[in-house]
């Protein structure tokens, strides 16, 4: 009984080692050349608008140069927009682009990428006076259908 356990064990032993050695003892295929080393070249997108400089990443030359639009003057620009009026009779207010102001009150608020100087001349019932950057006042009324 023990000499055939001994038999089954040595039989595994063998199988198992054998097993282990038989993949390293096969060669490796080498890695196939190419034939022609100019068909491998690397193709770079220098575009002033893509990506930043790695060896100067603080480097402003790379950056997107955004395109104003300009305004005609005495127009109020489409981005400009009162969404709301507020306060009591004697005291009321407006909201221009999240902006609260008051009769009288001026403040810089950024409106499709350019910073106006908006100033509330009045306050009535369905609209507002303002100038922008000091020209004649003009009307903006509340959107329709709020």
């Amino acid at each position: 009984m023990k000499a055939e356990i001994i038999q089954k064990a040595v039989l595994l032993f063998c199988v198992l080692a054998g097993v282990a050695a038989a993949p390293a003892a096969q060669p490796q295929p080498a890695a196939p050349q190419p034939q022609d080393p100019a068909a491998y070249k690397a193709v770079f997108i220098d575009s002033a608008g893509f990506g930043r400089d790695p060896f100067f990443p603080n480097s402003k030359r790379r950056q997107h140069v955004a395109v104003l639009k300009t305004v005609p003057i005495g127009e109020i620009p489409s981005s400009i927009v009162l969404k709301g009026l507020s306060g009591t009779a004697q005291k009321r207010l407006a909201v221009i682009n999240n902006y609260t102001l008051a009769a009288g009150e001026e403040t810089e608020i950024r409106a499709g990428g350019q910073l106006y100087r908006v100033r509330c001349d009045e306050i009535r019932e369905r609209s507002v006076m303002i100038s922008i950057n000091g020209t004649e006042p003009k009307e903006l009324k509340l959107r329709s259908g709020l």
